[in-house]
């Protein structure tokens, strides 16, 4: 990709250098958050392992078949 004639290609370059650190900054500036927030889930998928409300591959411990909210309504015969 060539650059048109009119754009200075030292000034692409430097704008793109101050998008990269800005970005770079930004990365390292929310990262502590990123990872606080990783270790609250972590603690919440193990909390829920260890009430048995999802199994070990982080799927509900019941069969798909049984409903949390009982059974199905009865269908009416027409």
């Amino acid at each position: 990709m060539t650059t048109p004639p009119n754009v200075d290609p030292k000034q692409v370059r430097a704008a793109a250098e101050q998008v990269h650190a800005a970005l770079r900054a930004w990365a390292e500036a929310v990262a502590p958050a990123v990872r606080a927030l990783a270790e609250q889930f972590a603690r919440l998928a193990e909390q829920l392992r260890e009430a048995r409300v999802v199994n070990d591959q982080g799927r509900p411990a019941r069969p798909a078949w049984q409903s949390p909210y009982g059974p199905p309504p009865r269908r009416r015969q027409h």
